[in-house]
């Protein structure tokens, strides 16, 4: 492999593991089994640095994000941070820009592949929204498991799923915030291809070798396009509004968003207020 043109970012203080399966080939995988790698805010940030680092080294062609942990692709965003971080008030996370591990809010320029086995919940999803491939375990299980939590689906994920799957369809797993096993998220879209959770990431890596193998100034621009007719739909304009209105703020100013992260943390059912919104 030639060397690169900058050394990798650091990732002692975060639970990531890089490593290099292949010529051109970047792997990034989670590794906080104890917590079905929940994303704390240092790896978010440690992420972001990753992928901008991907993004700037001519040597890398395509990137795989697996896990460690086979029980977990990721869990979101860290709920205990999320109601606990430096004494803020519930809601009020820091995140980098570009969203939950760098990703769910990134206008990607190289390719990203997802190899998932286990569980994918909440913002995980509107991250692997914004992925460009999805290789799933037979085994693994997504959900939106929002309005369980009282929090607000704000990572950037919620134009994409509805453009992937469907409004009614989005609103029926948003609504339940049930469990969508793998072979389900692959009818619907949300999933590329579904192959026993022992294959996933040699399947993974042969696609990545295989886009590594093209021009990569070819596969950057094919997915510039794609990416481009996602921002003409609206995707931008869509989440400012979101964030930005009255209901938005009231959610994450209001008792049930504190009760909802209390009773997961405490094991209980939830006993929500009635709604202001």
């Amino acid at each position: 492999m030639r060397p690169f043109n900058n050394p990798p970012p650091s990732t002692d203080e975060a639970a990531i593991r890089i490593s290099f399966p292949a010529e051109h080939v970047l792997h990034v995988a989670i590794d906080r089994p104890d917590k079905f790698n929940a994303l704390r805010a240092v790896d978010s940030f440690t992420m972001d640095e990753i992928w901008e680092w991907y993004e700037s080294e001519p040597s890398l062609h395509c990137a795989i994000l697996g896990t460690t942990n086979p029980k977990a692709w990721c869990a979101g965003g860290d709920l205990k941070e999320l109601s606990m971080r430096d004494g803020r008030k519930a809601g009020k996370y820091q995140w980098p820009d570009t969203g939950l591990g760098g990703l769910a809010k990134r206008f990607l320029r190289k390719p990203v592949i997802a190899a998932v086995n286990g569980v994918v919940i909440g913002g995980a999803v509107e991250m692997l929204s914004n992925l460009d491939v999805v290789i799933a375990g037979e085994s693994a299980k997504l959900s939106l498991p929002e309005t369980k939590r009282g929090v607000a689906a704000a990572g950037g994920g919620l134009p994409r799923i509805v453009f992937l799957i469907g409004r009614q369809k989005a609103a029926e797993l948003l609504m339940s915030g049930r469990d969508i096993p793998s072979w389900e998220a692959e009818k619907l879209g949300l999933v590329n291809m579904v192959v026993p959770d022992d294959q996933v990431e040699a399947r993974a890596l042969k696609l990545a070798m295989d886009t590594a193998a093209n021009s990569p100034d070819s596969v950057q621009l094919c997915l510039f396009g794609l990416r481009l007719t996602e921002e003409e739909m609206g995707y931008q304009r869509m989440m400012t509004r979101y964030i930005q209105s009255k209901q938005f703020k009231a959610l994450n100013s209001g008792p049930n968003l504190k009760e909802g992260l209390q009773a997961f943390l405490e094991k209980r059912p939830p006993r929500w207020h009635d709604s202001k919104l």
